[in-house]
């Protein structure tokens, strides 16, 4: 039972699809998960530039169909040099399923 589990839960991503145009980053989250799942989703990002600090998260709950690349969100940020920003992407339905992936804009931009 538990080598079911190791698997079904090595089956299971989430991934960022990333463009950058100049500045202009998109960055677009996707679950794959190896069941069907009605899923908690929460996007979390943190920025800091010379503008200053910003926190901001949001939730949903959202259906996500077995074997099948599930956009979860989509975000365009416009980063000036010196910006730097932070996304947490988490997916649970409370039980089997809880992953986790950060992603970093580059370095300095």
């Amino acid at each position: 039972m538990h080598t079911l589990l190791l698997l079904a839960a090595l089956g299971n991503q989430l991934t960022f699809d990333t463009q950058q145009q100049g500045n202009v980053y998109t960055i677009v989250p996707v679950a794959t998960l190896t069941q069907d799942c009605q899923c908690m989703v929460k996007l979390t990002a943190q920025s800091s530039g010379s503008a200053g600090q910003s926190n901001s998260s949001q939730s949903n709950h959202i259906f996500i169909k077995s074997h099948e690349p599930t956009k979860l969100s989509r975000m365009s940020l416009t980063l000036s040099p010196g910006d730097s920003v932070t996304i947490m992407v988490t997916v649970s339905d409370g039980k089997d399923i809880h992953l986790e992936k950060q992603w970093s804009s580059p370095g300095k931009v």
